[in-house]
């Protein structure tokens, strides 16, 4: 059994972060030299690092992050790759659906589909923004093969109007954004587990995601 960390680390004041949201910040509350022990305070946004966002993120009276079915974090998963896309480049159905296809092993329901765009290299850069995005027809296929949670190496897996949040989201599909390392797992099958906190009333969680190749 090989574990692959599929995680970007948390780090206070040097973590990549969407365009609007605030650094986390790190604040040491004990120290082993005067109370015996070491702990450190933490504050960021639900959606720092690599996380999952909820349905209600996206729906007004959808699931919070603790009410979401453990099961939804876990389950067979692959890779596809969509590096070497133009910039803010639009995947179609066409496009998503022939990845699939292609594969020497059946997808389908409950799976957790991964997007490889390579685009977690270019993290805290202007051109990390300039990712590529799901098509509305490429979420509505995703949805048709009965997947449970989707995931991407970018920021988000789509741009504004955000077709993949409003199509996804209300079908109770999970959504992980800022994955790493999904070049060690294109077209592999393996066990993906990326659980989140259960913060009542999350809109999101980080979550430190894996991907367990069985060797």
């Amino acid at each position: 059994m090989k574990v692959v960390d599929l995680s970007m680390p948390i780090e206070s004041l040097k973590t990549p972060m969407f365009p609007g949201y605030p650094q986390p910040l790190k604040a040491v509350f004990t120290t082993i030299e005067t109370h015996g022990y070491n702990s450190n305070i933490w504050v960021f946004v639900e959606h720092t690092s690599t996380h999952v966002d909820a349905p209600n993120h996206f729906v007004k009276e959808g699931p919070t992050i603790e009410k979401v079915p453990a099961d939804t974090y876990v389950g067979w998963s692959t890779a596809l790759d969509f590096t070497n896309l133009p910039p803010n480049h639009e995947i179609s159905e066409e496009e998503l659906k022939a990845k699939v296809e292609a594969l020497p092993f059946k997808v389908g329901e409950g799976w957790i589909i991964l997007l490889h765009t390579g685009y977690s290299d270019k993290a805290g850069t202007e051109e990390w923004y300039k990712h590529p995005g799901l098509s509305e027809g490429a979420c509505k296929y995703l949805v048709e093969l009965g997947v449970k949670a989707i995931g991407v190496d970018a920021p988000s897996p789509d741009h504004e109007p955000f077709p993949a949040h409003n199509i996804l989201l209300p079908k109770g599909i999970a959504i992980y954004e800022n994955l790493i390392n999904l070049d060690k797992v294109v077209g592999k099958k393996f066990l993906f587990v990326g659980l989140p906190l259960k913060l009542v009333g999350g809109t999101a969680s980080p979550v430190r995601a894996v991907a367990i190749i069985m060797e």
